[in-house]
């Protein structure tokens, strides 16, 4: 218990020590250059359609793919290229699309666990330093994808019906969840310090590559005592006709008797000229369970009310609930642009497979989920 408060009394006095030298900051750099708030937000509603092989459901629900929050930036131009910048975000507690299942409705609720960011950002030539609740080094290695579909599918499998359990052949529900099933293995969101190099060796100052690390803790959830501290390295470049965009990290979990590893990685390509896009994403535990995700887009200009885009996507999950159990996931999907109301239209259609090595059968399952994001 000491070690772990010891760890969070280091980071404490890092963001203490940051928001004295904002103080600083704006009392010395006020008069010289204007500070900006800028108020932003995006509701996420979805219908969520479900059968398990044996029963059919239909939810409700706030898409966990990108759900509805509100946030804020406080901006402080400093001298020397120097930037001081706040940022709070959190969800609006509706119930998502990943918490519904057979023997549960999430109901509308709002506790600490919904901040999302609560972080003081302080950026230069030399890099950047977040100090606060938000994402890791590895949040979204896992995750380049250029297709425009994420909002309807991406490499969290779970996020579009996740807590769902598989049926057994005998109509007995499992205990296992297609979140179970399709685990993924890059970071998350923690109360941490991040360190971010510039980009360097780009076509531009935008694009190129940078490293990233962090250490950090669950802060949000009275019984995780873990400590996390990890490792990315992110790529981005515009070339003549494609954008590439890469990522790959690793990440160390300290419980209170073991460390656990695990590793991500992605890379998504767009042809500019003809939308056709294409992802892939790994990531595994050295020490067992892995995951692989593919997908294939084509992004068009139909109208003028804004881009469409479509793909299919593939997911398997290997050794993720039991040794030599594998589930299997294939879909499609299509979302709509309407560029001038900044809203965009979803539908998504999934089956979802899984095998072990128990010699029980598990029946196939398949789910919908359609709605809107309209953000402000």
């Amino acid at each position: 218990m000491k070690q772990v408060y010891a760890k969070r009394c280091s980071i404490g006095l890092v963001v203490a020590a940051i928001s004295l030298n904002q103080s600083a900051f704006a009392q010395n750099y006020s008069n010289n250059s204007g500070g900006a708030a800028t108020f932003y937000g995006q509701l996420s509603p979805a219908y969520l359609g479900f059968d398990d092989g044996s029963k059919t459901f239909g939810n409700v629900a706030d898409n966990s793919h990108s759900n509805s929050r509100v946030g804020l930036f406080l901006d402080q131009k400093l001298s020397g290229g120097q930037e001081l910048r706040f940022n709070f975000e959190a969800a609006l507690g509706a119930p998502q699309s990943g918490g519904f299942s057979q023997e549960n409705d999430p109901i509308w609720e709002w506790d600490k666990t919904k901040l999302r960011k609560l972080e003081l950002i302080w950026s230069s030539n030399w890099g950047t330093v977040f100090a606060g609740q938000g994402s890791l080094a590895t949040d979204g290695t896992d995750s380049m994808d250029l297709s425009g579909t994420t909002l309807a599918s991406g490499r969290a499998v779970g996020d579009s019906a996740g807590s769902y359990f598989f049926r057994q052949d005998d109509g007995e529900l499992s205990g296992v969840t297609i979140g179970n099933a399709f685990k993924h293995y890059d970071g998350a969101r923690r109360m941490r310090v991040r360190y971010d190099t510039p980009k360097f060796g780009g076509r531009s100052d935008d694009t190129g590559i940078n490293f990233e690390i962090s250490y950090g803790y669950e802060a949000l959830q009275d019984d995780n005592d873990n400590t996390y501290y990890d490792v990315a390295a992110y790529f981005g470049e515009a070339f003549s006709s494609f954008d590439v965009a890469a990522a790959a990290g690793y990440l160390w979990i300290e419980g209170e008797d073991d460390t656990t590893e695990n590793w991500s990685a992605s890379m998504s390509a767009l042809h500019r000229p003809t939308g056709l896009n294409g992802s892939v994403a790994s990531g595994g535990d050295p020490d067992g369970g892995s995951f692989l995700y593919g997908k294939l887009g084509w992004i068009a200009e139909f109208t003028d009310i804004g881009g469409t885009a479509l793909s299919v996507d593939y997911a398997q999950g290997k050794d993720s609930v039991s040794s030599s159990d594998n589930a299997e996931m294939w879909g499609i999907q299509a979302v709509q642009n309407f560029d001038k109301l900044s809203l965009e239209a979803y539908t998504s259609y999934a089956e979802y497979s899984f095998k072990d090595s128990t010699g029980i059968g598990y029946k196939d399952m398949k789910s919908v989920l359609t709605g809107v994001r309209w953000k402000f």
